[in-house]
């Protein structure tokens, strides 16, 4: 694909996750739950990426892959988190988020910055050499690239609905509220979901670099590494349970944080 026609279907891309965000935004007002984003971000990304299969021709190979595991990933990933959240009311970090609005200042306008236009920018950035290897890779066969990112994405994918099957099971065991939950794969790692989650997107960047130029996207796994890592994931949820459970902190002193390892002595 020309690069100018490469420019225009990114900025239609873009244009797309605006609207859509937005969209969102604004039903977000009535409903008063910012959550909804969570729940839609996983859909958002699938339905960015099969615009730009779409528009691009629906090419097999390394197109019709990333198209798959980005739609197996995305239908797990909201369903899982429709089950876990509707009905559950507003998620306790935006609501957190609405005592930053001094006395008289409208709330929506603070989320439509911080939480839709950034989570709007993540989409758009993360997917960045995807949509890339979509759009120039009609002639990409499956090399030994894309065999490697797609065993990588195998065990992040595995990682994370397990690790995430386990923790719902243990909460919504009774029984165990207010303890750590320290078994099966949360033996080896505090996250193991989020080990699973950075481990399927650089798989599937891995699989871009079929294509020439997708590796100029690096930015997006990058950027969504470094969140997950240091602002919506493991470090804040370290932090946050810590201050909750009293026996999380030697949890923390035998368990590794992301990457899975052996239990430590304390």
């Amino acid at each position: 694909m020309p690069w100018t026609d490469l420019a225009q279907l990114l900025l239609i891309t873009a244009g797309t996750v605006l609207t859509l965000v937005i969209l969102l935004w604004l039903l977000s007002i009535p409903l008063r739950d910012i959550s909804i984003i969570d729940m839609a971000f996983s859909l958002l990304i699938a339905t960015t990426l099969l615009l730009v299969y779409w528009r691009s021709g629906m090419p097999g190979g390394v197109p019709g892959l990333i198209v798959s595991l980005v739609s197996i990933w995305a239908m797990r990933m909201a369903a899982y988190l429709v089950h876990r959240n509707w009905g559950h009311g507003e998620d306790p970090r935006y609501t957190r988020l609405r005592q930053w609005v001094a006395p008289g200042w409208p709330f929506h306008w603070l989320s439509l910055r911080q939480v839709f236009l950034l989570q709007g920018c993540v989409i758009w950035a993360l997917t960045l050499p995807q949509q890339i290897a979509i759009a120039n890779g009609a002639t990409a066969s499956v090399g030994a690239l894309a065999i490697a990112g797609t065993c990588l994405w195998i065990v992040g994918f595995y990682f994370e609905t397990l690790g995430d099957y386990q923790l719902s099971q243990f909460k919504a065991n009774p029984a165990q509220r207010g303890q750590v939950l320290n078994s099966g794969l949360w033996r080896y790692t505090r996250h193991p979901n989020y080990f699973g989650e950075l481990c399927q997107w650089w798989g599937l960047f891995i699989i871009a670099l079929e294509v020439p130029w997708a590796w100029c996207g690096i930015v997006g796994p990058i950027v969504y590494s470094w969140l997950v890592i240091n602002v919506t994931g493991q470090r804040t949820l370290d932090k946050k349970l810590a201050r909750e459970k009293p026996e999380y902190a030697a949890y923390m002193r035998t368990t590794n944080g992301l990457l899975p390892g052996l239990p430590r002595k304390d």
